[in-house]
């Protein structure tokens, strides 16, 4: 079985036709599970409606970075009515959040995080609305997903503030297997990591999980493919984060989560093991990450 950590079957521009043209697919080959990852509050809508129509699919609940500009002004202390307004905003999002996270197929808080690649205003909002998803995460005691982009010490910075590798917080789940003993797990998954494999490793250090896509494979991808090779598999998940960056070679085409296949075969190449244990490995990990027992 294969399991892919990561993927965006609510994606909003897919027709109805669409989706259920991939969910056959899906159904059709070797991926028993798939995390469909919202962005906003109407792609979490669609998560679920998705994860109560399949079987198969679980939902990850949360506001992507890219959102935080519906919130500007929530740190301008110099505009008291746009604060306020921004405020009430961010707090009726989070509410219904908070809601949708209650479903029973809702297993993750995500993806939050930041993205400062294109030189974006809105750092600040940014930060703000990340502080406050972790912190509902530890309310609500769910794993994180996380989405870094050009932001890696300031992400690292903010989830070791806000509680995210507290003792606290590992002592909610259950650890992970690891060299013959069971080692705390924060449940965070730093999903389709960029960042270099000693940052990676210092990750793991805290109790962090890493996730891996499509980069893997590409030529060029020669840091993910270390990360792949440097991080114990235990420490590892697979994702496609389809639509996009779809592994060699469909790369340049949308993604799909069947294509996992590609990125599971690539760390078994890496890591020198055999496919079938690879896959093993991974689908354990990503049950025991979103604390699925199907």
């Amino acid at each position: 079985m294969l399991f892919d950590a990561h993927t965006h079957l609510n994606f909003e521009q897919y027709t109805d036709e669409e989706r259920s043209t991939l969910a056959a697919e899906i159904e059709a080959s070797e991926v028993g599970i798939v995390v469909d990852v919202a962005d906003c509050v109407a792609s979490a809508e669609q998560a679920l409606a998705d994860a109560a129509a399949y079987p198969w699919c679980y939902a990850a609940v949360g506001i992507h970075p890219d959102h935080a500009p519906c919130y500007k002004g929530i740190c301008d202390m110099s505009d008291i009515d746009t604060q306020r307004e921004a405020e009430e905003k961010m707090e009726a999002d989070l509410d219904e959040i908070r809601k949708m996270a209650a479903d029973p197929k809702a297993v993750c808080i995500g993806e939050i995080g930041l993205d400062f690649y294109y030189g974006k205003d809105d750092h600040a909002e940014q930060e703000e609305l990340f502080r406050r998803q972790i912190r509902l995460a530890n309310e609500l005691k769910m794993p994180i997903m996380i989405h870094s982009r050009d932001a890696h010490q300031l992400t690292m910075d903010i989830l070791k503030e806000e509680g995210a590798f507290s003792e606290e917080r590992k002592t909610w789940f259950p650890g992970r297997p690891h060299e013959g003993d069971m080692v705390p797990d924060a449940r965070v998954q730093l999903h389709c990591f960029s960042g270099s494999p000693e940052l990676a490793e210092e990750y793991v250090k805290l109790g962090a999980t890493i996730s891996l896509g499509g980069p893997i494979t590409f030529k060029n991808g020669k840091k993910a493919a270390e990360v792949a090779r440097e991080i114990p598999l235990e420490f590892l998940l697979s994702e496609t984060d389809a639509p996009y960056l779809a592994p060699e070679p469909f790369r340049g085409r949308p993604n799909k989560s069947p294509y996992i296949e590609h990125v599971v075969r690539r760390m078994a190449l890496l890591k020198g093991i055999e496919y079938e244990e690879a896959a093993s490995v991974l689908a354990a990990n990503g049950r025991r990450f979103f604390g699925i027992d199907r």
